[in-house]
């Protein structure tokens, strides 16, 4: 299956620039799952070059890691999932780099940067591909075995959620890449997961259940109403009750006013992945999970095969969903005239709970908006609904300019974005993100 040309042509320079790499190219990652799956993507195409590496994932490209980077004096610096945003930053770096980048570019690109960006490659950096599936690019370039490789890029472009509405552009390419190299099956059934059809509700964060996730003694009296024995393992209901729960899950949504996409997704087939013992879905998961909880070295670990550390991701997996089923619980939005917003005390969250609270039970006409503070800063995540964007939003724009405006800096896409500011500036911060939108949507 060939790759689509622009995208060939775009990552053949930063290939060429790689393979003439004499000293350890210096690579820079986003923290999140399609910044670790990126990273880990790139970290093994690599080492199959012969190439070696140090390899530091962050939360985002600031001043401190350019300075970092200009201290070290490396020969080359990769950026995976950050960067196109930032040509500012990049300016400051005195040394080359390359860019691998699916964000909305910011600017001109610096003349010490090489850029393989989606947007300027023809292709939807929100929707037709990730980080990862750009790295994914970038490795077959270099060499064509690294199609192995294709159920991480998955797991980065699940990561950012673009299998909403199915997968589509050089997301899709990748996914029929791996069918036919027998990576990935594709099976109808619903999208839960648990030893038990109880655990399987209690625990379920996508579909999340208003009132049932998290609470188990809600999730028995559903299951006994339902006349479902508690205790039965998943796979063993018969086709009578995967119908009759299919039915009380989609009825379920539909009053608690979960969006379109939610409740399509219910009934999309899942991608499994034969040789990782999981779904893209579980293999996403364990990667965010890692980067949440601040602990990126094992999400590259399990992602480049270490069983020790596939152990400690599940592990993570379990911590993760734990404390995002106990804050979605309480998560308390406040409305202004165009936005709703809320703060929390966690910011690797942040980001999550919007999504979740947004695509599940959240006035969708608004966008969401979490803050927390992290290492002295305020950071921020935005989210839109699909039909937000489709009137004009773009959080991107907002993140960057309100950030600005208060002395920080954003970016990200249209209905994704965050931002970075003084802790002193929220207030300043909310108002001005309010007044931007308020501003797109003609309010």
């Amino acid at each position: 299956m060939a790759m689509p040309r622009l995208l060939s042509t775009a990552a053949q320079p930063l290939a060429d620039r790689l393979r003439q790499a004499e000293q350890p190219v210096r690579l820079i990652g986003h923290y999140d799952c399609d910044g670790l799956t990126s990273s880990a993507i790139l970290a093994r195409a690599l080492q199959r070059c012969g190439l070696r590496f140090h390899l530091t994932n962050v939360v985002a490209l600031t001043p401190d890691v350019i300075d970092q980077l200009n201290s070290e004096v490396p020969a080359l610096v990769l950026f995976s999932d950050l960067g196109s945003g930032y040509p500012d930053l990049l300016a400051q770096l005195k040394t080359s780099a390359l860019v691998v980048d699916h964000h909305l570019p910011q600017g001109e690109t610096p003349p010490n940067v090489l850029e393989l960006n989606a947007h300027k490659a023809g292709i939807d950096g929100n929707r037709e591909a990730s980080a990862a599936s750009l790295a994914f690019a970038l490795a077959l370039i270099l060499d064509e075995a690294n199609r192995d490789l294709a159920p991480v890029a998955l797991a980065g472009a699940w990561g950012d959620r673009m299998y909403l509405d199915g997968l589509v552009g050089w997301n899709r390419m990748i996914a029929d890449m791996a069918v036919e190299d027998k990576y990935l099956n594709s099976i109808n059934r619903l999208p839960l997961t648990g030893e038990t059809l109880a655990d399987a509700l209690a625990s379920s964060l996508e579909p999340y259940l208003l009132g049932v996730s998290g609470n188990p003694a809600a999730t028995a009296e559903v299951l006994q109403d339902l006349g479902f024995d508690p205790a039965i393992a998943l796979g063993e209901l018969d086709v009578e009750g995967t119908a009759l729960l299919a039915d009380w899950l989609a009825l379920k949504l539909l009053e608690q006013g979960a969006g379109k996409q939610q409740r399509t997704q219910l009934f999309a087939p899942q991608l499994d992945l034969p040789r990782w013992g999981c779904s893209v879905e579980e293999l996403a998961a364990m990667t965010d999970a890692c980067g949440r909880l601040d602990d990126t070295s094992t999400g590259i670990a399990m992602l480049l095969g270490s069983p020790s550390g596939r152990e400690r991701a599940e592990a993570y997996v379990r911590e993760h969903r734990e404390q995002l089923l106990e804050q979605l619980a309480c998560v308390e939005f406040e409305r202004g005239r165009a936005i709703q917003h809320f703060r929390g005390d966690n910011a690797a969250l942040k980001g999550t709970i919007c999504t979740l609270a947004l695509g599940y039970f959240l006035d969708r006409s608004l966008p969401a908006i979490g803050l927390a503070p992290r290492d002295g800063k305020l950071i921020a995540s935005s989210r839109a609904a699909p039909q937000l964007v489709a009137q004009g939003i773009s959080l991107s724009e907002v993140m960057m300019q309100a950030a600005s405006a208060c002395g920080g800096q954003g970016g990200g896409h249209a209905q994704a974005a965050g931002a970075s500011l003084p802790l002193e500036k929220e207030d300043e911060f909310i108002d001005e993100v309010d007044r931007l939108v308020a501003e797109q949507l003609g309010l």
